[in-house]
């Protein structure tokens, strides 16, 4: 079976290479996964950012974190 895939080489800093290995470790996923899930993330982000929304994490109806691009 054929796929539409594309293949892409990457360079990372030595720290976002550390940081994407723990990530995947953690998470029990490989590096391309939590790379195809990061982009899924921004892409909401950029979204929300368009409609004048912003994303972020709440703990009990409160927000912790906000995700602001630039």
């Amino acid at each position: 079976m054929a796929t539409n895939r594309k293949r892409l080489n990457l360079d990372l800093s030595p720290e976002a290479y550390e940081l994407l290995q723990k990530l995947a470790e953690e998470s029990g996923k490989n590096m391309a996964e939590v790379l195809r899930t990061g982009l899924a993330l921004y892409g909401i982000a950029q979204d929300e950012k368009q409609k004048g929304r912003s994303l972020g994490v709440v703990k009990d109806d409160q927000v912790v974190k906000e995700l602001v691009l630039p």
